[in-house]
């Protein structure tokens, strides 16, 4: 093996020598991110502590309690929220009499609602506790949009939600049972048949999303 041989070879040992050395730290890397991932997945399913916050709001006369964002795939947070206020449990809460009077009053939890919260690609949800003293008070209820297959107005009873076009002609509708909302900068509904509408924020009308938000279901289908 001439001189020229040897240093050749000796070059090829040290670039495969280099390239194992970055492949191994590479599969060390990939080995630390499961590694942490699953001890972080571990401790939110055993988590105790509550680490979202909870806000009083309302819309009209109706009283809920919103919850802070939750990362969508933090399942053991939704869990403590739904056993902090479980379904038929009771609160008080300070709210306006009808003197104008701030006053104690007891109320009963009969929903919890999740939605979809700022945050995209990654999405985050917040839930919200809904009383049974305002169950259905709000309908019907009608709220003029602009959105897909020329609809123009949107009503809602305690049946569902319909979707009619300039003409008054239904185009689309779903009972609660069926109704799947995605809020996002616009809404979109579902009926669990694939057909699906969509529509801008009517301007001055928080009410509509609070609403499907409250009777609907959240399925993600903006992205």
């Amino acid at each position: 093996m001439n001189a020229y041989s040897v240093l050749r070879y000796s070059s090829s040992v040290d670039d495969d020598l280099g390239i194992l050395i970055f492949l191994g730290a590479g599969v060390l890397v990939l080995i630390g991110i499961v590694f942490f991932g699953v001890l972080s997945s571990r401790r939110k399913k055993a988590a105790t502590q509550r680490t979202f916050t909870v806000r009083q709001q309302i819309i009209g006369e109706q009283p809920f309690l919103a919850s802070s964002d939750l990362d969508a795939s933090d399942r053991r947070q939704e869990e403590l929220f739904r056993e902090t206020y479980p379904i038929g449990g009771s609160l008080v809460l300070n709210l306006v009499d009808a003197e104008g009077a701030w006053a104690e009053r007891e109320v009963h939890v009969s929903r919890i609602g999740r939605s979809l919260r700022a945050g995209w690609p990654q999405a985050r949800i917040g839930l919200t506790a809904y009383f049974r003293e305002w169950e259905n008070t709000e309908f019907p209820a009608v709220f003029p949009v602009k959105g897909t297959d020329r609809i123009t107005t949107v009503e809602l009873d305690e049946g569902g939600v319909t979707a009619s076009d300039d003409r008054n002609a239904v185009v689309w509708s779903a009972q609660w049972s069926a109704l799947l909302f995605s809020n996002g900068s616009d809404i979109v509904l579902g009926d669990g048949t694939g057909k699906t509408i969509r529509f801008d924020h009517p301007d001055g009308h928080p009410a509509l999303e609070e609403l499907l938000i409250k009777y609907g279901t959240l399925k993600q289908m903006h992205f």
